[in-house]
């Protein structure tokens, strides 16, 4: 069979009361011979890191044969956003596949594409970098919100959301199992398309903590010194 998704089912930011799950988490899709193994990821959280881990240990019962991470398709270094540091979960999700041998893909839109997907919606405004710039670092996606939050919440509608479920499709179709991993709020957007393809999924909340037990651990600091208040000098100011 051939997976292929209605993106009439890709809901839109803001149209959704309740979050399925807000830590992070693992949802595991089964349906025949495929695994969809989609982890809901908060970018950097500990947890997070520890959950890459655990999706990629030997005892956690899927091995990825390729991962789908949110970042650009047009190279490792991401312009814009917290997305591009190196200490963040999904760059940290690919180096960890690459030391598996795992294929890995950027399943994210480019700045190109992401200001084509704006035009396309907004004919009327200037679109460009800086247009594109402003509105993910200064607005919400909203359905409901004002026209700056709603053209963002259609813009991940047609466009980031609808291109991560194309490379999901596209992965089940060559591969039996698929990991990927974006965050917690576009797997909102995405869910009832992906359960169209897949059924409902299995979810894993419980994460295995990879880096040992500290919970015996008391650390106690040692004082240097006290703080002194330093007094502000108002011919200076």
């Amino acid at each position: 069979m051939q997976f292929k998704p209605n993106f009439d089912l890709i809901r839109m930011w803001g149209d959704i009361k309740k979050m399925p799950v807000r830590r992070p988490f693992v949802a595991v899709f089964k349906r025949r011979n495929k695994t969809l193994v989609y982890m809901g990821d908060k970018h950097s959280y500990n947890e997070s890191f520890d959950m890459v881990d655990m999706c990629f240990a030997n005892d956690f019962g899927y091995k990825p044969e390729v991962l789908l991470t949110e970042m650009e398709n047009d190279g490792y270094e991401r312009k814009m956003g917290s997305h591009g540091i190196q200490a963040n979960t999904l760059a940290y999700a690919a180096v960890v596949a690459k030391k598996h041998d795992t294929p890995v893909v950027f399943a994210d839109l480019s700045d190109a594409q992401n200001i084509e997907v704006l035009r396309s919606l907004a004919p009327n405004e200037k679109i460009d970098v800086d247009f594109l710039d402003n509105l993910l670092r200064n607005t919400i996606p909203d359905a409901h919100g004002n026209e700056l939050e709603k053209l963002h919440a259609e813009f991940d509608k047609y466009g980031r959301d609808t291109f991560m479920v194309q490379n999901i499709a596209t992965a089940l179709n060559k591969y039996d199992t698929v990991f990927c991993i974006f965050g917690t709020g576009h797997y909102a957007q995405q869910q009832l398309a992906l359960e169209d393809m897949m059924g409902k999924p299995e979810y894993i909340t419980k994460i295995k903590n990879m880096r040992g037990d500290f919970s015996d651990v008391k650390v106690e600091p040692i004082k240097l010194c006290d703080f002194e208040m330093v007094k502000k000098n108002d011919k200076n100011a």
